[in-house]
């Protein structure tokens, strides 16, 4: 055999190797939680950006470099079937914040990851998946009695961020339809119970859940006193005693897609990928009377 015939083998062997390995290793809780006491030591990492997700109180008091977005403008309630900013509206979103492709980028809040979850999930569905939770949130990080600070910090490197939209994160109404009582596919219902019942409508036309939807709610995954997420044993017990299985396919939803994230994050925290939002979620299914409801 020639060398160049025997290199032409090899390449070709390789390739063959390449495409039988997944696209991507699913992420570890490592890479998707972050504590404290690593986020106060990497600070001033450059490649690092710290995103305040809370709703109030950054003025009075923020984690050091970090920036401020308001979640609402992650998502838009007006544009069905995705409700999703635009690609262009998300790179100009991200690109102001100072995060680029290669960020290692940090979320928090101070409700146990309900705001910086959404982030997470908006993040990988544009192609981003370096993205991590602080343990915690503001809440661990004030009672250790870590640096605060009050003014905003400038950055001067402002590199386009770059993303493309993965709709394999985001589920219509039209895909929930198809999932009920579909084998292999669970619905997650991140709500309240008074919700589900129909007895608390939040302004929404109809009160009640989606066909076939299994309830789990987001506040049960960590601890409500120090905001810090419950171990994977944990959180994997509670989703397999409701039914859901490392195999299923999974919609969650809510009433406009935080808790849904919320719940897909847990997920991935135990190595469950197969998952997607319904970001319209109980705002446009319980507004629209084509789509059935159960009490």
């Amino acid at each position: 055999m020639g060398i160049k015939t025997y290199s032409l083998v090899i390449a070709c062997a390789l390739a063959i190797a390449r495409s039988s390995l997944p696209d991507a290793l699913p992420p570890t809780r490592s890479h998707l939680l972050v504590d404290t006491a690593w986020l106060a030591a990497h600070l001033n990492d450059p490649g690092i950006r710290i995103v305040d997700m809370r709703m109030r109180g950054f003025e009075a008091g923020h984690i050091p470099r970090a920036v401020l977005l308001d979640n609402n403008a992650i998502r838009v309630p007006d544009r069905p079937p995705m409700f999703l900013p635009t690609a262009a509206e998300f790179v100009k979103l991200m690109t102001n914040l100072g995060i680029k492709h290669s960020t290692r980028v940090i979320a928090y809040d101070d409700r146990g990851g309900i705001y910086a979850a959404r982030l997470w999930m908006l993040l990988n569905a544009f192609g981003h998946s370096n993205v991590a939770l602080l343990d915690g949130g503001w809440v661990k990080w004030t009672k250790e009695h870590r640096p605060a600070l009050t003014h905003l910090v400038e950055f001067v490197d402002y590199e386009p961020f770059r993303g493309r939209l993965n709709s394999r994160w985001i589920a219509t109404a039209r895909d929930v339809v198809a999932a009920i009582d579909k084998r292999g596919v669970k619905i997650i219902d991140a709500r309240t119970p008074a919700e589900i019942a129909g007895t608390d409508l939040r302004g929404i036309k109809r009160g009640g859940a989606i066909p076939s939807s299994i309830p789990v709610y987001w506040e049960d995954t960590f601890d409500p006193e120090t905001k810090v997420f419950k171990s994977n044993a944990e959180i994997e017990k509670l989703y397999r005693d409701r039914g859901i299985d490392p195999n299923d396919d999974v919609i969650a939803y809510c009433q406009v897609g935080m808790r849904a994230s919320h719940d897909l994050f847990t997920l991935a925290l135990i190595g469950h990928t197969k998952g997607r939002v319904y970001y319209g979620s109980w705002e446009e299914w319980g507004n629209r009377d084509d789509l059935p409801v159960k009490k």
